[in-house]
């Protein structure tokens, strides 16, 4: 299973993929706006601390406790 279309374009190093609650409302690929900082550091950080763009919708993800690998 590739990368969808919508993500292809992405920074594959801030590549998370997120449950979209804003429009989606499903599970999607986002872009972390920042540098990633590894997925221990992302399980074990605090809500608002880091935020991922939705590449569906644009909505903006900040719990990153549920993120997975692309």
């Amino acid at each position: 299973m590739g990368i969808p279309k919508y993500a292809q374009g992405a920074d594959y190093s801030r590549l998370v993929r997120v449950l979209c609650k804003k429009k989606c409302m499903s599970i999607t690929y986002a872009e972390m706006i920042q540098p990633h900082p590894g997925w221990n550091v992302l399980k074990e950080s605090d809500v608002f601390k880091y935020q991922a763009k939705c590449l569906k919708c644009g909505g903006i993800a900040e719990d990153p406790y549920n993120w997975m690998s692309p």
